[in-house]
């Protein structure tokens, strides 16, 4: 580790100052601490320059060496983001500063963003407060429809937007066993988008894992920044960004003495939700435009999908929390789509 920083420091040194004066304040670095970090979570480490309370600059490098490519990832699409957005990137997004292999370890580099991260506010504060979950809810809408509308891109004549949910799906019904209904929605699901690919004129870059643990409450202007974007990618519908963010919400709002049933309080959650908040949030991102967003319940199963099989199919194991998105998707299942999932926009 020791060598590590060391080739980092000398790395950083060159690298900051590219677009200002030369300094010679040296950075000291300190990692953060999280003991239930996941073993193919990165490691982060912040620098700081002599005489500073803040981080100039955030460093994240893989504990597995192998997991190098997700960082290579968040890094191509944070400089592509910065292109697209010009003067308007600094109030969104991280600034990309440089992608290095130091001591046969990858390391992105990117700068520290002061503010408030919203997964650290207290429970009570947000999540028990209806006022407060409206307000981050249509803010959080509209910052990542902004992205989206910016990012907009004709697709080409002939040009084929990877799309890979098919096999998500296999890998899926691997992990776990399905009902005959559970299997029937799902196939509707993929005949829905299979259809809606044939229709869509643009693609957009979807943040991939947007949720509010990926926000951060910027200090100064108050606007929400993205960061943690290893998982963006061109895509035609826009479900996962749109509908993650409500999942996520709702699970971090079920009370702490409910945790042992999360999926039916998370639902009832919703439920809760429904004459207010999900359609301010649905209002404050708009209809889609060139692309295509399922329904409501279909576009939060795909969500479900996603997040049980990620960790499978991108580093080759099962994550302890990958289960209870299988189980929110059973509980989804249940639940008829006239009630709460009908289509918001049809």
């Amino acid at each position: 580790m020791k060598s590590f920083i060391a080739e980092l420091t000398n790395y950083v040194t060159s690298l900051r100052w590219k677009d200002q004066a030369p300094s010679s304040t040296p950075l000291n670095w300190v990692i953060l601490s999280n003991g239930g970090a996941d073993f193919h979570d990165s490691i982060i480490l912040f620098g700081f320059e002599d005489g500073k309370l803040s981080p100039s600059l955030v460093v994240k490098t893989p504990r597995i060496p192998e997991n190098g490519w997700a960082l290579q990832v968040e890094y191509d699409h944070l400089v592509e983001l910065w292109n697209i957005l010009g003067s308007g990137a600094a109030i969104r997004l991280p600034r990309p500063l440089g992608m290095a292999t130091l001591h046969q370890q990858s390391a992105l580099i990117i700068s520290y963003v002061q503010g408030e991260s919203l997964i650290r506010t207290s429970h009570k504060v947000l999540w028990e407060n209806p006022r407060q979950v409206l307000a981050l809810a249509v803010d959080a809408a509209q910052t990542i429809r902004e992205i989206m509308n910016l990012t907009s891109t004709p697709i080409a004549e002939g040009e084929q937007v990877p799309w890979d949910f098919r096999q998500k799906v296999e890998k899926f019904k691997q992990m776990y066993a399905l009902t005959e209904e559970e299997n029937r929605i799902l196939a509707h699901i993929l005949n829905r988008l299979e259809v809606d690919r044939l229709k869509v004129s643009q693609k957009v870059l979807i943040q991939g894992d947007f949720w509010h643990g990926n926000m951060i409450r910027e200090a100064h202007l108050g606007s929400l920044v993205l960061v943690d974007w290893q998982y963006s990618r061109w895509a035609t519908d826009v479900s996962l960004d749109v509908y993650l963010f409500l999942l996520a919400s709702a699970l971090t709002s079920v009370p702490e003495k409910l945790m042992e049933n999360k999926p039916q309080e998370l639902v009832k959650i919703l439920a809760s939700w429904q004459s207010e908040i999900i359609p301010a949030y649905l209002s404050a991102f708009g209809k889609p435009a060139g692309f295509s967003l399922l329904p409501i319940r279909a576009g939060m199963l795909v969500c479900c999908v996603e997040k049980a099989v990620r960790a499978s199919m991108d580093f080759g194991f099962i994550q302890a929390d990958d289960l209870i998105w299988r189980l929110i998707f059973a509980e989804l299942v249940k639940w008829p789509e006239e009630s709460l999932f009908d289509d918001a926009f049809e």
